[in-house]
Parts: C-alpha cells; sequence; structure tokens
C-alpha cells in the first residue's frame, strides 16, 4: 500500500463509529498499485473512498478473472478472519482508501457491541449488493442486464455510469459492443436516456 497522506484534514467518513475512526489510517491509491496479493497473510482491512480497487484472480489457463469492483466500500473484510488473502487486489483508477489493522480491529470488535452491530450490518449490505450483481449475470440478455442494472443500482430511475463503458460492460459480463448496441436500441425505443453519464428511465416499460 502506497504511503499515508501527508496533507493534514484528513478525516474519515463522519458517519463511521467513533472507535473505527480512530483506527483509520488514510492512503492514496495509485493506477497500477497492488493493495495486496494472494496468499499473504492478511494485516489489514481496507475501505475505497474513492476511486476503484478491483479484485482478480488467474484462473487454470492463465486468464484473469476480475471477481468484483469496489468503488465505494469495505475491501479484504472476508479476509478478516482468514489465514490468507484469497485473491490479488488491484487499483484501476486513482483515489483514496483507509486501512485499518487487523489486530486492533478485532479488538475493537470485541469490545464493542455497537461497532459489531454497525460491522454487521454494513457487512451485510455489501453482501446484498454481491448477490444482486450474481442474479444480474445469470440473466440472459444484455437487455435484462442494463435494465436491472438501473433498477437495483440507479437512485430515483437515475444510475451514475462509469467513466469508461468498458468498464460498465465488464461488470454486466458483455462485450462493450454488445452493451453499446443495447444501449442504442433502449434509447431509440424509449426505455432509457443517457445524459451526461448517468442513465434514466425513458417515458416507456422495457
Amino acid at each position: 500500500m502506497s504511503a499515508a497522506w501527508a496533507g493534514e484534514g484528513a478525516n474519515a467518513p463522519a458517519d463511521w463509529p467513533l472507535a473505527l475512526r480512530a483506527l483509520a489510517h488514510p492512503h492514496r491509491l495509485q493506477a497500477g498499485q497492488t493493495v495486496f496479493s494472494r496468499g499473504e497473510a492478511p494485516e489489514r482491512v481496507f475501505w475505497i473512498e474513492q476511486g476503484e480497487v478491483r479484485l482478480q484472480r488467474a484462473s487454470a489457463e492463465g486468464r484473469l478473472i476480475v471477481l468484483q469492483r469496489v468503488r465505494q466500500g469495505f475491501l479484504a473484510e472476508a479476509s478478516l478472519q482468514a489465514p490468507s488473502y484469497h485473491c490479488d487486489a488491484w487499483v484501476a483508477h486513482d483515489g483514496q482508501a483507509w486501512s485499518f489493522a487487523r489486530a486492533p480491529l478485532l479488538a475493537a470488535l470485541a469490545e464493542s457491541s455497537p461497532l459489531a452491530l454497525w460491522w454487521a450490518t454494513r457487512l451485510a449490505q455489501q453482501l446484498r449488493e454481491a448477490r444482486l450483481r450474481c442474479e444480474r449475470l445469470s440473466l440472459h440478455t444484455a437487455r435484462e442486464r442494463v435494465l436491472h442494472a438501473l433498477e437495483t443500482e440507479g437512485r430515483d430511475g437515475v444510475l451514475a455510469l462509469p467513466a469508461l463503458r468498458k468498464d460498465w460492460a465488464d461488470e454486466l459480463g458483455l462485450t462493450p459492443e454488445a452493451l453499446y448496441r443495447t444501449l442504442a436500441a433502449l434509447q431509440r425505443e424509449g426505455v432509457v436516456a443517457l445524459r451526461d453519464g448517468k442513465l434514466q428511465r425513458g417515458d416507456t416499460s422495457a
């Protein structure tokens, strides 16, 4: 992990419990940086505030498999009590993160019931999001996957898209060409509109 921010005023999110904020150590994320590698003994858990970190693993054939893309949320929380990290974590886009040393975090969770409950609630939320991603990938058509993402991840019918459409295509399990064709068709039909990097519901239903 890169060095901590040098500047003053780096404050952990205000909605975190005080016990967690006290353990937070700030970092800059730089594209191409390795956060941790598969097989290493876990030393830290991370919160990604901005940017993007990808959890990935090589298949038996040597093909890179992206298991998860984290733009805001906990990273390596599943390894908190594991003997080793189960995959590699690589920074795809510059950003900011916080880390928590494993031993003090485990101690704080054991000592504070409110912190443990908050932690469990946040992990449950991330689990629900992961299940939605699995559900989406089980859908057969590009159209279904795009509309599922808009329905489940959008707010008030509006979904902010990644800066690169290729990144979103990867998340949806589609080729960029299939995604472009699908978006074009949905816009022609008036089902969705694409404006200023945001996808929103149109006036007609799919």
